[in-house]
């Protein structure tokens, strides 16, 4: 396992929260295909940044250790597998950014709740937390770009659902590349 990025000096001060990763719902491939087309077409920084994803928890604000990883996969056994729903991607506008709802929002609120109530996050709470789930299509343009790009793929279909069973753990390299560096299974699987 690569070690963490030591020296996070060139990186912008909002991905410095991120060094040591995220959790994530990664999306199985075929779905993944049609989001990331979008995100490399309409946002190539945000799409080189991370693959289509789902946010779950807070920025890691301290390496996994194996007791870590241990606390999480237990934590998260007690949350069953469940269906995700995304929806054709909206903006708004009052504020930049494209996404695709994701729903049941009640059961990604309950991974959260679950999630953070392990030690590695020590009680804090990051500012993003209460944005409901989505899976972004395009994070840095203005809010007319956000409205033209709605527009151009209006007629794509987009909508569908996938089965949610694991979470995978992210963690930037020195570019500002997320890779995977771990996977929590829910439920009962082992």
């Amino acid at each position: 396992m690569a070690p963490h990025v030591v020296d996070t000096s060139s990186w912008e001060s909002w991905q410095r929260d991120y060094r040591f990763g995220v959790i994530l719902v990664m999306p199985p491939p075929d779905i993944a295909s049609s989001i990331d087309a979008l995100r490399q077409a309409y946002d190539p920084r945000s799409h080189a940044i991370c693959p289509a994803h789902i946010s779950v928890s807070d920025p890691l604000p301290r390496e996994l250790e194996h007791d870590d990883r241990e606390q999480l996969q237990e934590l998260l056994r007690a949350v069953a597998a469940f269906e995700v729903r995304y929806g054709t991607p909206i903006a708004s506008t009052q504020r930049a950014g494209v996404t695709c709802p994701i729903a049941p929002q009640d059961r990604f609120d309950e991974l959260k709740r679950v999630i953070h109530h392990a030690s590695v996050f020590g009680g804090r709470v990051y500012s993003r937390r209460e944005i409901p789930a989505h899976m972004t299509i395009a994070e840095f343009v203005t809010v007319d770009e956000s409205l033209a790009i709605v527009a151009d793929v209006a007629n794509t279909p987009l909508s569908g659902s996938f089965w949610c069973d694991r979470l995978e753990h992210m963690v930037p390299d020195q570019a500002f590349r997320f890779h995977q560096r771990g996977t929590f299974l829910l439920g009962a699987h082992r």
